[in-house]
C-alpha cells in the first residue's frame, strides 16, 4: 500500500488550491452568512482508499502478505450543518464513494494453482456513506476561516459480495458490508461574492474488520490474514 505518497499529493494538491483564493478582497463577503443557524450544500472530491492489513503468526520465512493498492476515485454528497456557537458546528455530510483497489497476492504464475486473474485483481467499493461530525472554527479571518473537524462515520458496502457462494478461489474477493469508521479533516471556509466555497483534506480509517475468509478454511488465500481495515485520504471541495 502506498498511502503516504497518496496522502502527499492531495496535501500538495490541498495547498495548491488555498493560495487561489489568497487574493481575498478586503471588503468581507457574506457578512451575515455565520450567523444562519442551519445551512445546507453538496460537495465534490476525490479519494485513495487502501487498507490495513493484520496477519496471524506464521512460521515460515518468508510471511504471507497481501499488496493492496489505492487508486484514484471520486466521491459526490450532500451537508447539513447545524451551528451550535461561533466556533462549534455539528456536521451531517453522507455521501456515495466509489473506491477502487489493486489487490496481489504473493504467489507465482509458475505454480499451475494460480493464474494472474487470481493472482492480482482490480476491487471496486461502493460505500453509501453516513459520517457525523464536529466542526471546530477559527475566528474568522477577512473572507476565510479555517477549521478542523472530527467524525464518525457508518458506511454501507453496497458491492461487498458478504453473502456471495463465490470466494478467491474463483476471483472474487469478498468484503463485509457494515463498516464503521471515524475520520479527521483540516480545511479552509472561503467567502467568495454569493456562496461559501471550502477545501478540505480528509483521513479515513476503519475501525472495524472488512475481511471476509473463504468458505474452505484452509485456503491459502485467506488463512493467513487476521484482519482488513480501510485506510485512505480524501480531497474535497464544498460549496455552500
Amino acid at each position: 500500500m502506498n498511502l503516504r505518497h497518496t496522502l502527499f499529493i492531495f496535501v500538495i494538491s490541498f495547498c495548491s488550491v488555498v493560495p487561489l483564493h489568497g487574493q481575498i478582497d478586503k471588503i468581507e463577503n457574506l457578512k451575515d452568512d455565520d450567523s444562519k443557524r442551519i445551512r445546507f450544500g453538496y460537495y465534490l472530491g476525490l479519494n485513495a482508499i487502501g487498507a490495513k492489513m493484520e496477519y496471524k503468526p506464521t512460521y515460515v520465512s518468508t510471511p504471507f502478505r497481501i499488496s493492496v493498492k489505492p487508486k484514484p476515485s471520486f466521491d459526490v454528497g450532500l451537508l447539513a450543518d447545524y451551528r451550535v456557537t461561533e466556533f462549534l458546528n455539528i456536521r451531517f455530510h453522507p455521501g456515495v464513494a466509489f473506491v477502487e483497489r489493486e489487490i496481489k497476492f504473493p504467489f507465482s504464475e509458475k505454480d499451475p494453482r494460480f493464474t494472474k486473474p487470481l493472482i492480482e485483481r482490480v476491487v471496486k467499493s461502493n460505500y453509501v456513506r453516513f459520517p457525523v461530525g464536529i466542526k471546530l472554527n477559527t475566528r474568522r479571518i477577512r473572507n476565510a476561516r479555517p477549521f478542523v473537524m472530527g467524525s464518525v462515520s457508518y458506511n454501507i458496502n453496497i458491492t461487498s459480495e458478504e453473502t456471495n457462494s463465490e470466494d478467491n478461489t474463483s476471483g472474487t474477493f469478498r468484503m463485509k458490508r457494515d463498516v464503521y469508521a471515524w475520520e479527521f479533516a483540516i480545511g479552509t471556509d472561503v467567502y467568495l461574492p454569493y456562496f461559501k466555497f471550502t477545501t478540505s483534506v480528509h483521513g479515513f480509517f476503519a475501525i472495524s474488520d472488512e475481511f471476509v475468509p473463504d468458505e474452505n478454511l484452509n485456503s491459502v488465500y485467506t488463512r493467513h490474514v487476521a484482519s482488513m481495515k480501510s485506510r485512505g485520504v480524501f480531497l474535497r471541495f464544498t460549496f455552500e
